[in-house]
């Protein structure tokens, strides 16, 4: 009878309250990834010209700013808002067991030369599609496994894609012979779209994935030898951390190698496997539906 009671207290007491006693812990939603309409300078005006001109959030840090919410005691509760690498659209990269190290750009006019590389020189070869929500430019990157951790050896990478942002490490550009430009250029150019072939709708793919159809989703060791004979390339046959038979891996395996290979040295590797050619034909058309113009 007693909590009976003083639940009904509790309950009254509520009711009784006038509106303007009530909490309220609503807040406005910020985007932490655009420029705060208070920033000035010349980090802020670049950053909001290129998100203009672009329509890509540019950051030159991953710590995006700090969220402040209040406690039902009053206290004031401030967290640290950072990118989220770990939220990955590639199904078969490990980022989330490794840890990174991010170098930073300290001078303004690195960063503006390194904007313009960025919008001048790469951005006009990925088709608007495949635009990441947000960049972060920095100076380099390095990738420690997880199972030396930070001490251990890292391995020194220039782009990282997730589903808030992609990192790219463009170093000093001015110590970059034009040739080196160039391949970073391309290798950029192509990794972003490798990293976001998940944005074309699955069902574009449904022929793609007829030819191998029988042998998607059964134990790998099941699968004909050698693999490409049933339509699979032997890119990921033997990783332990990616099922090379998936339909995910699959696609993500054949834009890999056909950046990597010419239309011809293409057709030459795999001359001796139609169901391989006939995928690749395939995949160009997919491509060049959605603006990636490869083996023209």
């Amino acid at each position: 009878m007693k909590k009976i009671l003083f639940v009904f207290i509790v309950v009254a007491g509520l009711f009784s309250c006038s509106k303007e006693d009530w909490f309220e812990n609503i807040q406005p939603e910020i985007n932490f990834f655009a420029v705060p309409e208070d920033a000035t300078g010349e980090e802020a005006d670049l950053r909001r010209e290129f998100f203009k001109e672009m329509g890509i959030y540019l950051l030159f840090t991953d710590t995006l700013g700090i969220r402040e919410t209040q406690a039902l005691s009053g206290e004031k509760i401030s967290s640290i808002q950072v990118l989220d690498f770990f939220w990955n659209m590639n199904p078969v990269d490990d980022y989330y067991t490794d840890s990174l190290k991010l170098l930073y750009y300290q001078d303004v006019m690195q960063k503006k030369v390194a904007v313009q590389f960025l919008q001048y020189e790469i951005l006009p070869m990925v088709p608007q599609y495949f635009y990441p929500y947000s960049i972060l430019l920095l100076d380099s990157l390095a990738r420690y496994p997880a199972q030396s951790g930070s001490h251990g050896p890292g391995v020194g990478i220039e782009i990282l894609s997730s589903m808030q942002c992609t990192a790219l490490a463009l170093g000093n550009l001015s110590e970059l012979t034009q040739a080196e430009k160039e391949t970073l250029k391309n290798n950029l150019s192509e990794q972003i779209i490798i990293d976001h072939i998940n944005l074309i709708p699955d069902e574009e793919f449904a022929t793609f994935y007829t030819y191998s159809e029988a042998y998607y989703g059964i134990p790998t060791y099941n699968v004909t030898r050698p693999v490409e004979s049933v339509g699979f390339l032997d890119t990921y046959v033997n990783s332990w951390t990616v099922t090379f038979n998936s339909q995910a891996s699959d696609k993500l395996a054949f834009v890999e190698k056909m950046f990597e290979l010419t239309e011809e040295e293409f057709r030459t590797t795999y001359a001796d496997y139609p169901l391989v050619i006939s995928k690749m034909e395939e995949m160009v058309k997919i491509l060049h539906k959605y603006g990636v113009n490869i083996y023209q």
